[in-house]
């Protein structure tokens, strides 16, 4: 084998050669477009200028101000292009006008007269979320007494209309989809995220391709996604329900597409390429998005979990919160929310003083501006406490306040038990409203309860084993308690055979 031909420029050039190879190769198997090379720009026939390598010698400087200089025009140049782009996307670009249809822009003009707003992605999305708090705040004036009919009425005839301005603007932006983005797989696209992508197509005059549609897409799915979380953690536990339900409805629908071949959900879990070959492109379709909204829910069933571990793990380090149920960590989560707002380390002691004699959070002054909230005589930026802040928008703490304001001397029990019809009033509605939005929604209403029953629910014996199994002082106090039953109820039986015994001999038995 030639050896000492290393320092020969063939050689290197083949080093060269080799390396450009390997990497586009793994460029290629990423999916991205980037490619290098070891050829010079004359040899790929480039009309550009190449920067110089600027070395440690004299001249480094002067080479590093001629890069600088191919640097700024090679800017300048991709900057002109990019203009140059915008102007001829700008014909068909400047609004979703351009893509409606003689009758579709009379309907438009109708709607748009209807709503009070012009009909475009940007203004339905914040109509839409005007119309929803606009609902909210309507109900609960309608639940202390006022007559707000006529609100009402014009709030369901504008949702009607949203309702129809949505559906003709989906049209609308599948048909521009088509045109701008030909290669765009609509069954891997959900219709939210191509409007999405319209409605940024629309913002950047630019039509996104290659990698950069692949960047955006994955983006907006992010937040897409990001969006729905904070919907579902803002009520984490009704979240998980609506989850579970959603999860085992798919799975029952994927369940009878793959017995049409005699297939079952574990056999997704080796699936290899030729599996779905046998698969109508319809069933195929099916599948394919059942799987992705099966991998959605479990992100998003992951977050919830996160949510509450990262709470009770702070409060109970030495937990294994895995045992407990969703339920159970709800409780627990709530309690540690109540009544350890800076979420330090509980120890057992604690929990044990929680349930013989709950602590009292909040001052009779606290207790009246809370209810005043509640009754809607306060807005929630009113309140100073920002820890009562927190606990008046969570379903759970709320009871826990309303069960400590009732042990408040100066409050009467009527006042609370009319804030509490109210409220039960409003939530009906709200779960009726929500029940019409999400087709799988199950309303979790929490009941009065007091604190010190809800504190020995929450933190009952299995709950306080899981909370604190890797504490090993307080497995040491378990183990030694039941050490001192188990000798007490052996000496229970000791003296109940002594008393039989006596009583089998003739001895009065008392």
């Amino acid at each position: 084998m030639w050896l000492v031909d290393w320092d020969k420029k063939e050689k290197i050039n083949q080093w060269r050669h080799n390396w450009a190879v390997s990497v586009n190769q793994v460029l290629e198997q990423k999916n991205i477009p980037d490619r290098i090379s070891e050829k010079s720009f004359i040899e790929e026939g480039i009309d550009d200028t190449p920067t110089q390598h600027e070395g440690i010698n004299s001249k480094r400087h002067e080479r590093k101000e001629f890069n600088q200089q191919v640097k700024n025009y090679r800017n300048s140049k991709a900057g002109y292009k990019n203009n140059q782009e915008k102007v001829i996307n700008r014909g068909h670009l400047d609004s979703l006008s351009k893509h409606f249809s003689f009758n579709e822009k009379r309907v438009v003009k109708e709607l748009s007269h209807e709503l009070k707003t012009y009909i475009s992605l940007e203004n339905l999305d914040d109509k839409r979320r005007m119309l929803f708090n606009w609902k909210n705040s309507t109900l609960i004036k309608h639940a202390v007494g006022e007559d707000v009919t006529k609100q009402l009425l014009t709030i369901n005839q504008q949702e009607s209309s949203l309702k129809k301005a949505d559906e003709l603007l989906n049209k609308v932006v599948d048909r521009t989809t088509k045109k701008l983005y030909p290669e765009l797989n609509f069954e891997q696209t959900t219709q939210a995220e191509r409007r999405e992508l319209i409605k940024e197509t629309d913002s950047e005059q630019t039509v996104f391709k290659g990698s950069e549609l692949n960047e955006r897409l994955m983006n907006i799915r992010d937040d897409l996604l990001t969006q729905q979380l904070l919907a579902f953690t803002k009520r984490p536990y009704v979240g998980f329900k609506l989850l579970m339900q959603q999860e085992k409805e798919v799975k029952i629908e994927l369940k009878y597409t793959l017995m049409i071949h005699d297939d079952s959900l574990e056999s997704l879990e080796h699936v290899d390429q030729g599996l779905l070959e046998k698969y109508s492109p319809t069933e195929q379709q099916k599948i394919t998005r059942a799987v992705k909204d099966l991998r959605t829910i479990m992100a998003v069933k992951q977050v919830i979990k996160t949510q509450y571990h990262e709470v009770l793990k702070r409060a109970f380090p030495k937990g294994d919160l895995d045992e407990l149920p969703m339920t159970k960590q709800e409780q627990a989560y709530t309690a540690v929310m109540y009544y350890d707002p800076v979420l330090k380390p509980c120890q057992a002691e604690t929990i044990e003083q929680w349930q013989a004699n709950p602590p009292q959070v909040f001052s009779p002054q606290e207790h009246q501006q809370g209810l005043a909230y509640l009754s809607g005589q306060l807005s929630l930026d009113q309140l100073e406490n920002h820890h009562l802040q927190r606990v008046l928008k969570h379903d759970g703490t709320k009871q826990l306040f309303f069960g400590e304001c009732k042990a408040d001397p100066t409050i009467k029990n009527s006042q609370i038990e009319k804030i509490q019809k109210q409220l039960k009033e409003q939530q009906a509605k709200d779960d009726q409203y929500r029940k019409s939005q999400l087709a799988h929604y199950q309303p979790l209403n929490y009941k009065p309860v007091s604190p010190e029953y809800y504190l020995k629910t929450a933190f009952s014996d299995a709950i306080m084993a899981a909370l604190y199994a890797r504490d090993e002082d307080y497995q040491g106090q378990r183990q030694a308690q039941g050490l001192k039953e188990a000798e007490w109820e052996m000496t229970k039986k000791q003296r109940q055979h002594q008393t039989r015994n006596r009583h089998e001999d003739g001895d009065m038995h008392l």
